[in-house]
């Protein structure tokens, strides 16, 4: 086959780098014709993948949620070329939910094994997503890390951006309205493609790559234990078990508020939005997954 590899060299505390590296070995071994593309900057791995040849035969994406999703969003729409995250970021979530393996050994097994589905992405503007996007905590957290991050990053850097956050505390409420039917609102909602949230629990425990659905969870609060109690409950239990949660399920989705809207997408802050409109579009992402995956 004739893979392409892109990497994000500062992911996993730089050890991305020295993974790409040891996967195009093994498939070179393994008598594959290997590019391995190590990105430079911001928005690198977009404009690579823009470029993709006709006659490539799968993509792989070594790196965390925002590197896939640099890559998800650069990909021509008519593209069909397989693509396999290789996860070394701080939360995989695409990785945990798919049991993507880590190591390049397996990664390379399960190129060469995996099979292939047609995975669902969203929209947020525009904007691509496959695993999560969000209004409210976490995506004000994901503001005030950009404002101090100078590069690589571990869950360690989260905290100051967390305490920050809860310190300036937020009056904001987001109402969401979903397929032009049901409504909600809260101070904090969450529009997932995945199961697993922040690596720490399953909050949208009905997601799956595939549904044809997006799982959306309004939270009635956004207070530190009320923050707290909600990843506790979702490690052990159902989030829509609480009074006051909601959880929807649907295909188009519109958030207004009477503020700018903060939002993240797989991670990564998507700046403040006076309107918000989320779309599923299914079945259009082709990715190598291990057989027992959804």
């Amino acid at each position: 086959m004739k893979i392409l590899i892109i990497a994000n060299p500062i992911a996993s505390g730089g050890n991305a780098g020295k993974r790409s590296a040891c996967l195009a070995n093994i498939l070179e071994k393994r008598g594959h014709k290997v590019e391995a593309y190590l990105t430079r900057f911001a928005g690198d791995g977009k404009d690579r993948v823009a470029r993709v040849e006709d006659d490539l035969d799968r993509i792989v994406v070594v790196g965390g949620d925002g590197t896939f999703n640099e890559v998800l969003n650069g990909i021509p729409e008519d593209c069909s070329i397989p693509i396999l995250q290789l996860p070394t970021g701080n939360a995989n979530l695409l990785g945990q939910d798919l049991s993507l393996p880590q190591n390049p050994e397996e990664t390379a097994d399960l190129l060469e094994n995996g099979r292939v589905i047609s995975a669902d992405s969203g929209t947020m503007n525009g904007l691509k997503f496959i695993m999560v996007t969000s209004a409210g905590f976490d995506a004000q957290v994901t503001e005030e890390l950009k404002k101090v991050r100078t590069g690589k990053t571990s869950n360690l850097g989260y905290v100051l951006p967390v305490l920050r956050t809860l310190k300036a505390g937020s009056r904001a409420l987001y109402t969401v309205l979903v397929d032009e039917q049901e409504q909600a609102s809260g101070p904090w909602i969450v529009v997932s493609k995945v199961r697993s949230y922040g690596g720490i629990c399953e909050m949208a425990y009905k997601a799956g790559a595939s549904t044809g659905l997006l799982d959306i969870i309004v939270l009635p609060k956004a207070d530190a234990l009320s923050i707290l109690f909600y990843f506790l409950w979702s490690k052990f239990s159902r989030i829509d078990k609480l009074k006051g949660v909601r959880y929807l399920q649907g295909r188009h989705i519109k958030i207004s508020a009477d503020a700018p809207i903060p939002m993240q997408i797989d991670g990564d802050f998507a700046g403040r939005h006076a309107e918000v409109d989320i779309q599923i579009k299914p079945a259009g992402i082709p990715l190598v997954v291990p057989a027992g995956s959804n």
